[in-house]
């Protein structure tokens, strides 16, 4: 079978390995998808004879285990290590059963982000009311813990790098953003602590005399230096708890992470999703913080996706229509350009993927309008010639001002290879700035 291998420092390719052979309580799983954790990275620096990457995955049984889910169940697991492959092993105590309304790319996301978020959670203790500073917040870890706390009574600060990696968190519940955490207004009953290096000094100077620091990673890779006579001036007597995220079986965290998913209380947010052919680029991206949320590799698609132009616009589209982040940014190129037209504050050609999703679609047109309140597109045509898509849309909105937005779309599409590479948007730009800006 193939998997994910390390083959230089920080470097991964697709190789041959030897197929696996499940242990007396172990199921075999074949692997949909999987993604991948800041933590791998810094292990595929110096990586172990024999390791292979690879913690979480969604996929479906193809072997049972003896107290496990029947074959053909589809499950996500979280692995000690060796997900990046075709088929892993897990005992039952490791996985959880998906329900079909949750998809495998979207499982593939929650196991160590979502334990880690649920279990700090937990470590807290109640958080209704209580005010919580959260560095570090615009990763995996980061969403998942910034909407269940939001969601159980907390006032959630979220300190990150810039206004687009944290716009998300403020939709789950975030009542503030800072991109300094020196900036932070304290005092904090809580602050969460993964950064390291120079932030955790400055966060638990935040804490109100006897708060609690839960110190839960170093992503700067930077020691820590602390003072004692800082906490005389500041966080007297504060404490500080080392956390770590294991803790025993995972089958019971797993199913409440799927029931929260399935329910619409957590939402596994996709920063990218790609073939694991494209493991190596994703790493790098990753590394340099090009992505925000999680990053997801798949393998074997749950239905195979049709990638002839016209059907890949009118998914497209239709994703839009249906509020589908993680189809709309599976349907664009990498350097996929967007060209809007006129001279308003959007016009001109935007991007890059990363920029077309998260800053025109996402953070720069949802500004425009009410919050709240749905932005309704309906798909009008679609004539499609060669590589070449030609679609009409509908768009109708309450604008930000209270204003009735109306607009009759089009855009030329190229499709390559079964992605946008391409857009030429039209469209009423006169009722657009009437209404709009």
């Amino acid at each position: 079978m193939r998997a994910v291998v390390p083959v230089d420092t920080g470097a991964v390719g697709l190789t041959e390995v030897d197929e696996v052979r499940p242990g007396a309580d172990e199921m075999v799983i074949e692997v949909a998808a999987f993604s991948i954790n800041r933590g791998e990275t810094f292990q595929l620096e110096r990586p172990r004879d024999g390791w292979r990457p690879g913690k979480d995955i969604a996929g479906r049984v193809v072997e049972a285990a003896p107290d496990g889910p029947p074959v053909g169940s589809r499950v996500v697991a979280h692995l000690p290590h060796s997900g990046w492959a075709e088929r892993v092993t897990a005992p039952a105590t490791q996985v959880a059963v998906l329900p079909d309304t949750i998809s495998f790319e979207q499982a593939a996301a929650l196991p160590l982000a979502g334990l880690t978020a649920l279990r700090l959670l937990r470590t807290a203790g109640s958080v209704i009311g209580r005010r919580i500073l959260l560095t570090g917040a615009s990763g995996g870890v980061g969403h998942y813990f910034t909407e269940l706390a939001a969601g159980a009574g907390a006032e959630v600060t979220a300190v990150v790098s810039s206004p687009t990696r944290g716009a998300r968190l403020l939709e789950l519940g975030a009542e503030d953003l800072v991109y300094d955490v020196a900036d932070a207004r304290g005092p904090f009953d809580l602050v969460l602590e993964s950064v390291g290096g120079e932030s955790l000094p400055v966060a638990l100077s935040k804490l109100a005399p006897g708060g609690d620091l839960i110190w839960f990673g170093e992503a700067s890779r930077q020691p820590v230096t602390l003072d004692f006579f800082d906490f005389f001036t500041a966080a007297e007597a504060a404490r500080i708890r080392h956390f770590h995220y294991a803790q025993g079986p995972d089958d019971q965290d797993l199913t409440t992470l799927v029931r929260l998913v399935s329910s619409g209380r957590l939402h596994p947010e996709l920063g990218r999703i790609e073939d694991w052919s494209r493991t190596d680029a994703v790493l790098d991206d990753l590394r340099n913080r090009r992505i925000r949320g999680n990053a997801v590799l798949t393998l074997h698609q749950e239905a195979q996706l049709m990638t002839d132009p016209k059907t890949v616009v009118t998914r497209y589209v239709e994703a839009v229509a249906a509020g589908d982040l993680p189809t709309i940014r599976a349907s664009f190129a990498p350097d996929v350009v967007w060209t809007y037209p006129g001279d308003l504050p959007l016009s001109g050609d935007w991007k890059g993927r990363d920029m077309v999703v998260d800053e025109f679609l996402g953070a720069a047109a949802g500004n425009l309008f009410a919050p709240g309140t749905p932005v309704t597109i309906e798909l009008v045509n679609v004539i499609a010639d060669g590589e070449q898509v030609f679609a009409e849309w509908t768009a109708q909105a309450t604008a930000r001002a209270g204003g009735a937005y109306s607009n009759k779309c089009g855009g030329v599409f190229t499709v390559r290879d079964g992605l946008i590479v391409a857009v030429r948007e039209y469209l009423d730009t006169d009722h657009a700035r009437q209404v709009l800006f």
